[in-house]
């Protein structure tokens, strides 16, 4: 079905029938609405502080959920993310909406808790600096704040570097031989900073602290009242305290461990009721009725009617987009195709001039990711996981899709690395050869890739000739359809021609060629060519420039046909790579010599070995794959820039609420 035709609705109903109208439109969610200026009769009415306040309760309840998770986390197994979300039914969601402010008011209170070890971890910090400051004074039995006695002054301070008793004296010594009535205790010392106490006469104040301060003399930084140590036990049991309420705290937090669901439930409600009052700004109304404008998909469209009318007091307009529109896009394929329109989506949304590539695309797609990742046992390990994810999980539909995708790849997988004979590259003919004693020699259906690398080489570009073909051919159709049948014939038919002409003759280069193929390669080639010249610069006015344009367009069909050819070559160095790699771990588990030790060798190495191999590559595979979709297949025909459709639905993470088309 490709892109869903698009329908515009005009929809009237009474003011008392709104509210639940607009919450029914929102749960089945297939109409997209729109902002539409409103004339003298009608009115929108504000809704940013109404959003506003919502996204403030959002942010505490999602505040309080990872809260939740650090402290009192829900058993879950590594499956459960794939999961489907839970379903409730539309009633349940609404008797369930009654307990939002309760929820609201628990969630506070668990921010709050969480605040306060917050809180109570930082003054932990703080007060573990400050004891770790006190700790060379902790001996010190006499306050840090005094200053002396009647005829005595104290110094109590710190000096850099490393002082004992003796080379302190001495120093002072020799910066103040006059002084004699001068002594000194050292509290503690280290490699860089030593605390002292020194008692000297009131009349050598002056000149004891200028020879103090000359070696780098620095008063105590928090002189206080009390002993040093005194201090410090009152850090420790500030600590005690601060940890003690911690642990309040968070008892308080795992007491709330019952309330996920409950929290995860107000989070999809909100989302919900926020989601609703930004469109509620675009919605027409007076004071008796409001008038909503959208887009629906128009398969849509003689169930959501019936629906409409059957529930509401509704007056209900269908009628086609305007020709200067642009529709939203809303892709619905089949199953073989759908599974690759998440890569169409990272790339653009197909514009409404656009055919939707994704049908075109599917097949390439599959083959192309088996052909790059070429190992049948990779693909049967891809196989079988997408399987049991199928048969095990409740999946989500865009999850699903992503199972279905790699489960079609791993299926050509399989595929080509049975053409290529790899099963976990010669992982069975290196256990027949190691344990058994038998040669069983090549396993491929077709050729070995390593032997053979130039002629695959050659088919991946004939493969590769095939894909740009179809762009083409698409281009072809898109254009004619259009009514452009002269631009279909002159830039695609003599594109055809010149690829399909100088495709033998540069196969020619590495295999021979039958001299058929040949003869006909270059008629094709010639005609291709003069064609492209005579007609590339159709446009222009004049005869030299009808003649630069065709030229110039000569140069481009070559150099790009060269190019895009030549970028298929990745087919055939990511097939090798992903073969190699897996023959190299396999020798690695071969290594013993013993039996036992090299069985139980092979198990580790080839088990490990094979999964990074197996990571890596997917990778690899899943990027240049998409690369030749984006780079090679687009260029060829798609414009994209279209806008996806985007309906007033219920846009929940955990709940998924039941009552839809």
């Amino acid at each position: 079905m490709a892109k869903l035709k698009m329908k515009r609705i005009e929809l009237i109903a009474p003011m008392t029938e709104s509210k639940d109208l607009i919450d029914y439109i929102q749960t089945i969610g297939v109409i997209e609405l729109i902002d539409t200026e409103p004339d003298d009769h009608f009115f929108n009415i504000p809704t940013s502080s109404s959003v506003s306040q919502l996204d403030r309760y959002l942010v505490s309840a999602n505040e309080a959920k990872a809260v939740l998770d650090k402290y009192a986390p829900q058993k879950r197994s590594l499956l459960d993310s794939f999961s489907a979300r839970k379903e409730m039914t539309f009633s349940d969601y609404l008797k369930k909406s009654d307990e939002a402010n309760e929820i609201i008011g628990k969630c506070y209170d668990i921010s709050e808790h969480a605040k306060r070890i917050a809180d109570n971890g930082a003054a932990i910090v703080r007060t573990q600096v400050l004891m770790d400051a006190l700790e060379p004074w902790i001996s010190f039995d006499l306050p840090t704040s005094e200053k002396g006695t009647e005829k005595t002054v104290f110094f109590i301070g710190t000096l850099p570097g490393d002082y004992t008793r003796e080379s302190l004296m001495l120093e002072l010594a020799q910066r103040v031989p006059e002084i004699e009535t001068v002594d000194a205790e050292i509290i503690s010392s280290s490699r860089d900073q030593t605390c002292v106490f020194l008692i000297g006469m009131k009349e050598n104040k002056e000149e004891l602290e200028a020879a103090l301060r000359a070696i780098g003399f620095v008063r105590h930084a928090d002189p206080t009242k009390h002993p040093p140590g005194v201090r410090y036990e009152r850090y420790k049991k500030s600590i005690d305290k601060l940890y003690d309420d911690i642990d309040r705290c968070t008892k308080a937090i795992k007491e709330y461990g019952d309330i996920h669901p409950d929290i995860e439930f107000l989070i999809d409600y909100l989302t919900v009721r926020r989601d609703k009052y930004d469109v509620l700004g675009t919605i027409e109304m007076d004071d008796r009725v409001f008038v909503l404008n959208g887009y629906i998909p128009e398969p849509y469209i003689d169930k959501l009617v019936k629906k409409l009318e059957s529930k509401f007091t509704v007056a209900i307009s269908i009628t086609e987009p305007e020709e200067d529109e642009e529709p939203p896009i809303l892709l619905e394929n089949n199953s073989f195709a759908a599974p690759v329109e998440s890569v169409t989506e990272m790339y653009s949304m197909p514009s409404n001039r656009d055919v939707d590539p994704n049908p075109v695309m599917a097949f390439f797609y599959y083959v192309f990711f088996g052909l790059m990742l070429s190992d049948a046992g990779y693909g049967l390990v891809m196989v079988i996981a997408m399987l049991f994810a199928k048969a095990k999980l409740k999946l989500e539909p865009r999850m699903k899709k992503t199972v279905d995708m790699f489960l079609y790849c791993g299926i050509a997988t399989v595929f080509w690395g049975a053409m290529f004979g790899s099963w976990f590259g010669d992982l069975i003919q290196v256990i027949a050869r190691e344990f058994f004693g038998k040669e069983l020699g090549s396993l491929a259906l077709w050729m070995e890739p390593v032997d053979k690398a130039m002629d695959l080489m050659l088919y991946c570009f004939l493969f590769g000739i095939i894909h740009l073909f179809v762009g083409y051919g698409v281009r072809f159709y898109q254009l004619w359809k259009a009514g452009k049948k002269l631009d279909a014939i002159c830039d695609t038919v003599f594109t055809y021609l010149f690829i399909g002409g100088i495709a033998p003759i540069g196969a020619n280069l590495v295999s021979s060629m039958p001299p058929l193929a040949m003869q006909i390669g270059k008629y094709c080639l010639i005609a291709g060519a003069a064609g492209i010249v005579l007609t590339s610069g159709r446009s222009a006015k004049n005869i030299f420039g009808k003649l630069g344009g065709g030229l110039y367009g000569m140069y481009n069909a070559a150099s790009g046909a060269l190019g895009d050819v030549l970028s298929y070559s990745r087919l055939l160095a990511l097939g090798l790579s992903t073969g190699v790699i897996a023959q190299v771990v396999n020798m690695l588990g071969i290594m013993p010599g013993n039996k036992i030790a090299k069985a139980i060798c092979l198990v580790f190495v080839a088990v490990f070995g094979h999964t990074v191999n197996i990571g890596i590559n997917l990778i690899g595979t899943y990027v240049h794959t998409n690369r030749l979709q984006y780079v090679e297949f687009f260029s060829k025909f798609y414009e994209g820039g279209g806008r996806s459709f985007t309906p007033l639905r219920s846009n929940t993470k955990y709940y998924n609420i039941k009552e839809e088309i």
